[in-house]
Protein backbone atom coordinates (compact mmCIF):
# COMPACT_ATOMS: atom_id res chain seq x y z
CA UNK A 1 0.00 0.00 0.00
CA UNK A 2 1.09 3.73 -1.11
CA UNK A 3 1.56 5.83 2.00
CA UNK A 4 -0.18 8.78 -0.11
CA UNK A 5 -0.21 11.20 2.97
CA UNK A 6 3.74 10.93 3.58
CA UNK A 7 3.98 11.17 -0.28
CA UNK A 8 2.25 14.19 -0.61
CA UNK A 9 3.99 16.06 1.95
CA UNK A 10 7.35 14.91 0.92
CA UNK A 11 6.54 15.80 -2.80
CA UNK A 12 5.04 19.64 -1.25
CA UNK A 13 8.34 19.88 1.04
CA UNK A 14 10.97 19.04 -2.23
CA UNK A 15 8.72 21.58 -4.73
CA UNK A 16 9.30 24.24 -1.65
CA UNK A 17 13.07 23.53 -1.48
CA UNK A 18 13.63 22.68 -5.35
CA UNK A 19 10.85 24.62 -7.42
CA UNK A 20 9.60 20.81 -8.83
CA UNK A 21 10.34 17.53 -7.73
CA UNK A 22 10.45 14.62 -9.94
CA UNK A 23 9.87 10.89 -9.54
CA UNK A 24 9.87 7.50 -10.90
CA UNK A 25 6.25 5.71 -10.21
CA UNK A 26 5.42 1.75 -11.14
CA UNK A 27 2.49 1.19 -14.17
CA UNK A 28 0.23 2.67 -12.17
CA UNK A 29 1.22 5.75 -11.41
CA UNK A 30 2.36 5.26 -7.74
CA UNK A 31 5.45 6.60 -6.51
CA UNK A 32 8.34 4.66 -5.83
CA UNK A 33 11.22 7.16 -5.84
CA UNK A 34 12.39 10.80 -6.00
CA UNK A 35 14.64 11.68 -8.89
CA UNK A 36 17.55 13.77 -8.78
CA UNK A 37 17.39 17.35 -10.28
CA UNK A 38 17.31 16.81 -13.85
CA UNK A 39 20.36 17.58 -16.12
CA UNK A 40 19.43 20.64 -18.48
CA UNK A 41 16.04 22.26 -18.53
CA UNK A 42 14.43 19.26 -16.91
CA UNK A 43 11.09 18.11 -18.26
CA UNK A 44 8.95 19.67 -20.58
CA UNK A 45 5.54 18.48 -20.91
CA UNK A 46 3.01 20.62 -23.36
CA UNK A 47 -0.30 21.00 -22.62
CA UNK A 48 -1.71 22.53 -26.04
CA UNK A 49 -3.85 20.99 -28.70
CA UNK A 50 -1.78 19.04 -31.44
CA UNK A 51 1.18 18.60 -28.86
CA UNK A 52 0.40 15.34 -26.94
CA UNK A 53 4.09 15.05 -27.77
CA UNK A 54 6.56 12.84 -25.94
CA UNK A 55 8.68 13.84 -22.52
CA UNK A 56 12.14 13.23 -21.76
CA UNK A 57 14.05 13.69 -18.13
CA UNK A 58 18.11 13.51 -18.31
CA UNK A 59 19.68 12.66 -15.08
CA UNK A 60 22.84 11.92 -13.54
CA UNK A 61 23.12 7.60 -13.44
CA UNK A 62 25.55 8.15 -10.17
CA UNK A 63 25.29 9.34 -7.00
CA UNK A 64 26.63 11.57 -4.96
CA UNK A 65 28.71 8.41 -3.09
CA UNK A 66 29.50 6.95 -6.44
CA UNK A 67 27.03 4.09 -6.51
CA UNK A 68 24.70 3.33 -9.45
CA UNK A 69 21.22 5.48 -8.96
CA UNK A 70 18.28 3.07 -7.90
CA UNK A 71 16.63 4.42 -10.72
CA UNK A 72 19.27 2.94 -13.41
CA UNK A 73 18.57 -0.19 -11.59
CA UNK A 74 14.94 -0.44 -12.05
CA UNK A 75 15.45 1.02 -15.90
CA UNK A 76 18.21 -0.37 -17.25
CA UNK A 77 20.06 -2.90 -14.80
CA UNK A 78 16.86 -4.99 -13.93
CA UNK A 79 15.85 -5.17 -17.75
CA UNK A 80 19.32 -6.83 -18.39
CA UNK A 81 18.68 -10.30 -16.21
CA UNK A 82 15.64 -10.81 -18.73
CA UNK A 83 17.28 -10.52 -21.81
CA UNK A 84 15.77 -13.42 -24.57
CA UNK A 85 17.86 -15.17 -27.29
CA UNK A 86 17.21 -12.47 -29.86
CA UNK A 87 19.09 -9.98 -27.55
CA UNK A 88 16.18 -8.49 -26.89
CA UNK A 89 14.21 -7.77 -22.97
CA UNK A 90 11.51 -10.52 -23.11
CA UNK A 91 7.96 -9.39 -23.45
CA UNK A 92 6.65 -11.58 -20.52
CA UNK A 93 9.06 -10.30 -17.95
CA UNK A 94 9.27 -6.33 -18.95
CA UNK A 95 7.60 -4.10 -16.31
CA UNK A 96 6.33 -0.85 -16.76
CA UNK A 97 6.66 2.33 -14.80
CA UNK A 98 6.46 6.17 -15.17
CA UNK A 99 7.72 9.73 -15.11
CA UNK A 100 6.07 11.82 -12.85
CA UNK A 101 6.57 15.33 -11.95
CA UNK A 102 4.77 18.06 -9.94
CA UNK A 103 5.11 22.13 -9.28
CA UNK A 104 3.10 24.25 -7.57
CA UNK A 105 0.37 26.42 -10.21
CA UNK A 106 -0.06 30.21 -9.24
CA UNK A 107 -2.81 29.34 -7.33
CA UNK A 108 -0.56 27.57 -5.27
CA UNK A 109 -1.93 24.15 -5.66
CA UNK A 110 0.39 21.33 -6.96
CA UNK A 111 0.10 20.63 -10.44
CA UNK A 112 0.96 17.05 -11.57
CA UNK A 113 2.29 16.04 -14.96
CA UNK A 114 3.65 11.99 -15.89
CA UNK A 115 3.41 9.51 -18.20
CA UNK A 116 4.47 5.85 -19.69
CA UNK A 117 8.08 5.52 -19.97
CA UNK A 118 9.52 4.27 -23.24
CA UNK A 119 13.13 3.09 -23.68
CA UNK A 120 15.01 4.31 -21.08
CA UNK A 121 19.31 4.78 -21.78
CA UNK A 122 21.65 5.39 -20.44
CA UNK A 123 25.23 6.66 -21.43
CA UNK A 124 28.77 5.79 -21.23
CA UNK A 125 31.40 8.28 -22.67
CA UNK A 126 34.28 7.15 -21.14
CA UNK A 127 33.31 3.94 -22.43
CA UNK A 128 34.77 2.66 -19.50
CA UNK A 129 31.46 -0.03 -18.21
CA UNK A 130 30.11 3.51 -16.06
CA UNK A 131 27.60 5.20 -17.11
CA UNK A 132 27.03 8.64 -16.69
CA UNK A 133 24.09 10.03 -17.10
CA UNK A 134 20.23 8.45 -17.80
CA UNK A 135 17.74 9.76 -19.95
CA UNK A 136 14.10 8.41 -19.19
CA UNK A 137 11.87 9.45 -22.65
CA UNK A 138 8.44 8.86 -21.54
CA UNK A 139 4.36 9.70 -23.36
CA UNK A 140 2.98 12.42 -21.94
CA UNK A 141 -0.46 11.73 -20.14
CA UNK A 142 -2.45 13.84 -22.93
CA UNK A 143 -1.44 10.79 -25.49
CA UNK A 144 -4.47 8.79 -23.74
CA UNK A 145 -6.39 11.28 -25.91
CA UNK A 146 -4.09 9.36 -28.92
CA UNK A 147 -5.02 5.95 -27.99
CA UNK A 148 -8.23 6.07 -26.81
CA UNK A 149 -10.87 5.47 -29.84
CA UNK A 150 -14.25 7.45 -30.01
CA UNK A 151 -16.18 4.81 -29.98
CA UNK A 152 -18.98 4.79 -32.82
CA UNK A 153 -21.00 2.04 -30.71
CA UNK A 154 -20.55 1.90 -27.17
CA UNK A 155 -23.76 -0.44 -26.81
CA UNK A 156 -21.60 -2.91 -28.88
CA UNK A 157 -18.37 -2.93 -26.73
CA UNK A 158 -20.37 -3.17 -23.91
CA UNK A 159 -21.70 -6.04 -24.99
CA UNK A 160 -18.20 -7.91 -25.91
CA UNK A 161 -16.90 -10.79 -23.76
CA UNK A 162 -12.73 -10.39 -22.98
CA UNK A 163 -11.21 -13.67 -23.92
CA UNK A 164 -7.62 -15.03 -24.28
CA UNK A 165 -6.31 -15.50 -27.58
CA UNK A 166 -3.06 -18.02 -27.90
CA UNK A 167 -2.16 -17.88 -31.65
CA UNK A 168 -2.50 -15.94 -34.72
CA UNK A 169 -4.30 -17.08 -37.86
CA UNK A 170 -1.65 -19.40 -39.21
CA UNK A 171 -1.48 -20.83 -35.99
CA UNK A 172 1.73 -19.62 -34.37
CA UNK A 173 1.61 -19.89 -30.84
CA UNK A 174 2.29 -17.07 -28.71
CA UNK A 175 4.56 -16.59 -25.21
CA UNK A 176 1.61 -15.71 -23.75
CA UNK A 177 -2.34 -15.21 -24.07
CA UNK A 178 -3.87 -11.87 -25.81
CA UNK A 179 -6.97 -10.32 -24.29
CA UNK A 180 -8.86 -10.11 -26.75
CA UNK A 181 -12.85 -8.63 -27.59
CA UNK A 182 -14.98 -8.60 -30.45
CA UNK A 183 -16.67 -5.56 -30.98
CA UNK A 184 -19.43 -4.39 -33.90
CA UNK A 185 -19.09 -0.64 -35.63
CA UNK A 186 -21.77 1.90 -36.31
CA UNK A 187 -22.65 2.33 -39.80
CA UNK A 188 -25.02 4.79 -39.77
CA UNK A 189 -24.97 8.12 -38.97
CA UNK A 190 -28.01 8.29 -36.59
CA UNK A 191 -25.87 6.71 -34.33
CA UNK A 192 -22.45 8.24 -34.71
CA UNK A 193 -23.42 11.72 -34.60
CA UNK A 194 -23.03 13.98 -32.04
CA UNK A 195 -24.54 17.74 -31.64
CA UNK A 196 -24.29 20.39 -27.96
CA UNK A 197 -22.05 22.40 -26.90
CA UNK A 198 -18.32 21.86 -27.22
CA UNK A 199 -16.93 20.92 -23.98
CA UNK A 200 -19.88 18.80 -22.96
CA UNK A 201 -20.11 17.10 -26.66
CA UNK A 202 -16.03 15.99 -25.82
CA UNK A 203 -16.28 15.26 -22.45
CA UNK A 204 -19.19 12.85 -23.07
CA UNK A 205 -17.65 11.72 -26.09
CA UNK A 206 -14.59 11.01 -23.82
CA UNK A 207 -15.77 9.47 -20.78
CA UNK A 208 -18.31 6.91 -22.69
CA UNK A 209 -15.16 5.59 -24.85
CA UNK A 210 -13.31 5.41 -21.85
CA UNK A 211 -16.17 3.06 -20.62
CA UNK A 212 -16.98 1.18 -23.36
CA UNK A 213 -13.18 0.40 -23.89
CA UNK A 214 -12.44 -0.68 -20.62
CA UNK A 215 -15.03 -2.84 -20.99
CA UNK A 216 -13.80 -4.87 -23.01
CA UNK A 217 -10.66 -5.75 -20.97
CA UNK A 218 -10.39 -7.71 -17.85
CA UNK A 219 -7.58 -8.28 -15.08
CA UNK A 220 -5.96 -12.22 -14.74
CA UNK A 221 -9.06 -12.68 -12.24
CA UNK A 222 -11.76 -11.55 -14.45
CA UNK A 223 -12.40 -7.70 -12.88
CA UNK A 224 -13.48 -5.92 -15.58
CA UNK A 225 -11.54 -2.55 -15.90
CA UNK A 226 -14.62 -0.55 -16.00
CA UNK A 227 -14.80 -1.33 -12.30
CA UNK A 228 -11.85 -0.29 -11.45
CA UNK A 229 -10.51 2.66 -13.85
CA UNK A 230 -7.68 4.39 -13.62
CA UNK A 231 -8.60 7.51 -16.10
CA UNK A 232 -11.79 10.19 -15.61
CA UNK A 233 -12.89 13.14 -17.08
CA UNK A 234 -12.99 16.11 -15.35
CA UNK A 235 -16.28 17.92 -16.04
CA UNK A 236 -16.13 22.20 -14.87
CA UNK A 237 -18.88 23.43 -13.15
CA UNK A 238 -20.03 26.39 -15.99
CA UNK A 239 -19.72 24.98 -19.74
CA UNK A 240 -19.64 28.49 -21.94
CA UNK A 241 -18.55 26.40 -25.13
CA UNK A 242 -19.72 27.27 -28.56
CA UNK A 243 -22.20 24.32 -30.22
CA UNK A 244 -20.28 21.61 -32.35
CA UNK A 245 -21.32 18.92 -34.55
CA UNK A 246 -19.44 15.98 -34.99
CA UNK A 247 -19.58 12.32 -35.72
CA UNK A 248 -17.53 9.26 -34.25
CA UNK A 249 -16.46 7.08 -36.21
CA UNK A 250 -14.18 4.70 -34.24
CA UNK A 251 -10.58 6.59 -34.95
CA UNK A 252 -9.06 7.97 -32.28
CA UNK A 253 -10.07 10.74 -29.60
CA UNK A 254 -7.56 13.36 -30.80
CA UNK A 255 -8.51 12.85 -34.63
CA UNK A 256 -11.86 12.70 -33.99
CA UNK A 257 -11.97 15.79 -31.70
CA UNK A 258 -8.78 17.77 -31.83
CA UNK A 259 -9.93 20.31 -35.67
CA UNK A 260 -13.31 20.96 -33.24
CA UNK A 261 -11.72 21.18 -30.00
CA UNK A 262 -9.51 24.28 -31.55
CA UNK A 263 -12.17 25.83 -33.73
CA UNK A 264 -14.21 26.14 -30.95
CA UNK A 265 -11.79 27.61 -28.25
CA UNK A 266 -11.01 24.77 -26.18
CA UNK A 267 -7.99 22.53 -24.97
CA UNK A 268 -7.45 19.05 -24.66
CA UNK A 269 -5.39 17.77 -22.23
CA UNK A 270 -4.77 15.60 -19.12
CA UNK A 271 -3.11 15.58 -15.62
CA UNK A 272 -2.42 13.30 -12.71
CA UNK A 273 -4.32 13.14 -9.45
CA UNK A 274 -3.23 11.51 -5.97
CA UNK A 275 -5.44 10.70 -3.09
CA UNK A 276 -5.40 13.78 -1.59
CA UNK A 277 -5.67 15.89 -3.95
CA UNK A 278 -8.75 18.20 -4.64
CA UNK A 279 -11.87 15.98 -5.50
CA UNK A 280 -12.79 15.64 -9.27
CA UNK A 281 -15.91 17.00 -10.45
CA UNK A 282 -16.87 13.92 -12.93
CA UNK A 283 -19.56 11.43 -13.92
CA UNK A 284 -20.43 8.75 -11.26
CA UNK A 285 -18.50 5.93 -12.83
CA UNK A 286 -19.55 3.17 -14.86
CA UNK A 287 -19.74 -0.68 -13.80
CA UNK A 288 -19.93 -4.10 -15.58
CA UNK A 289 -23.30 -4.42 -14.29
CA UNK A 290 -24.76 -1.64 -15.77
CA UNK A 291 -26.86 -1.94 -19.02
CA UNK A 292 -25.79 -0.23 -22.10
CA UNK A 293 -28.47 2.23 -21.62
CA UNK A 294 -27.74 2.83 -18.26
CA UNK A 295 -24.24 3.83 -19.17
CA UNK A 296 -25.40 6.92 -21.61
CA UNK A 297 -24.59 10.19 -20.39
CA UNK A 298 -27.29 11.66 -22.62
CA UNK A 299 -29.63 8.80 -23.67
CA UNK A 300 -32.45 10.05 -26.06
CA UNK A 301 -35.18 8.99 -24.04
CA UNK A 302 -35.31 9.02 -20.07
CA UNK A 303 -32.68 10.26 -17.57
CA UNK A 304 -29.48 9.80 -16.93
CA UNK A 305 -28.07 7.03 -14.79
CA UNK A 306 -24.64 8.84 -14.63
CA UNK A 307 -25.03 11.82 -12.24
CA UNK A 308 -22.35 14.83 -11.51
CA UNK A 309 -20.51 14.68 -8.50
CA UNK A 310 -17.01 16.01 -6.46
CA UNK A 311 -15.20 12.30 -6.40
CA UNK A 312 -11.95 10.73 -5.01
CA UNK A 313 -10.25 7.83 -5.83
CA UNK A 314 -8.33 5.45 -3.87
CA UNK A 315 -5.09 5.35 -6.28
CA UNK A 316 -3.75 7.94 -8.88
CA UNK A 317 -5.59 8.57 -11.62
CA UNK A 318 -5.20 10.22 -15.04
CA UNK A 319 -7.62 13.05 -15.19
CA UNK A 320 -8.79 14.25 -18.96
CA UNK A 321 -9.45 17.35 -19.41
CA UNK A 322 -11.27 19.98 -21.93
CA UNK A 323 -10.51 23.51 -20.92
CA UNK A 324 -11.83 26.71 -22.44
CA UNK A 325 -9.70 29.31 -23.26
CA UNK A 326 -10.12 32.76 -22.44
CA UNK A 327 -11.01 35.40 -24.51
CA UNK A 328 -10.45 33.22 -27.53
Amino acid sequence: MVDWQSWRKHVGRTIDERGRWYGLGNADGEPLMTLPEPLGDGLAAPEQWMEASDIEFKMPAITPSGELHPAYQKLIGDALDHIDASGRVSVDDAEDFTLLAAWRGHDGEIIRRGGLVVNPNAEDPDNDGVPQTLTIPALNAADVWNTVFAVSWPAAWWAAKPYDKTSDESGLEYSRAWKMARVELAGQSMFTFKEGKAGFVIRRLAQESLDAMMMTQADPDGMRWVDDPFHVVEVPEVDSSPVISLEARDGTLWDTVAAQAKNAGVILGAKMWWPGDKPILCWNQAASTMTPGQVDISPSVGESKRTLSYRSFPHAMVVLTVKEVKNA
